[in-house]
């Protein structure tokens, strides 16, 4: 049962980044599930099981899609794994990587990511723990496979550099 769980031999794995106050919200909200099912228990027995039931349910399935996140550059493609999804993105697909702090839903447990643009319309949001080495290493195979680099990172947009300007300007640091 511990083979499924352990990330591929071959090419380079990178964990998932998991930041600090993602930890704490999920934290609270586990501690307030079990506060609310306890308080349920002493007024209703009977109902306290039954929400115990759905919360467990719940917390789950938030488990088996969150545990294990990793991401592997394996010899012809990447290897997106988040819980028991798994996604397979051949190199010469990829069209464009470049840093992301989007918030959509994806196998990433921080907001430093990276989108990954294959195929004509699809993307995908990631968030390695190195990200920068990931990304490099990706753009190598990228353009060993398809002969072209990924072009947008140059362009790549950080919405807190344009907050901490914008402070900036406003207070009159800059």
């Amino acid at each position: 049962m511990t083979e499924r769980h352990t990330p591929p031999t071959s090419g380079i794995t990178f964990p998932t980044k998991v930041d600090a106050w993602l930890l704490l919200v999920i934290a609270g909200a586990f501690v307030a599930t079990i506060a609310s099912v306890y308080a349920a228990y002493r007024t209703d027995p009977a109902e306290a099981r039954v929400a115990l039931l759905v919360i467990g349910a719940s917390w789950a399935l938030v488990a088996a899609l969150c545990v294990p996140c990793y991401y592997t550059l394996a010899e012809d493609q990447l290897i997106v794994r988040g819980g028991i999804l798994r996604y397979r993105i051949p190199y010469a697909d990829i069209t464009d990587i470049a840093p992301s702090r989007e918030i959509w839903a994806a196998p990433a447990l921080s907001l430093q990511r990276v989108k990954i643009s294959h195929g004509r319309f699809e993307a995908m949001l990631i968030s390695p723990r190195e990200r920068e080495r990931f990304i490099t290493e990706l753009e190598k195979r990228v353009q060993a496979a398809s002969g072209v680099k990924p072009s947008s990172r140059a362009l790549y947009f950080d919405p807190d550099d344009l907050v901490a300007t914008l402070v900036g300007l406003v207070v009159g640091w800059g």
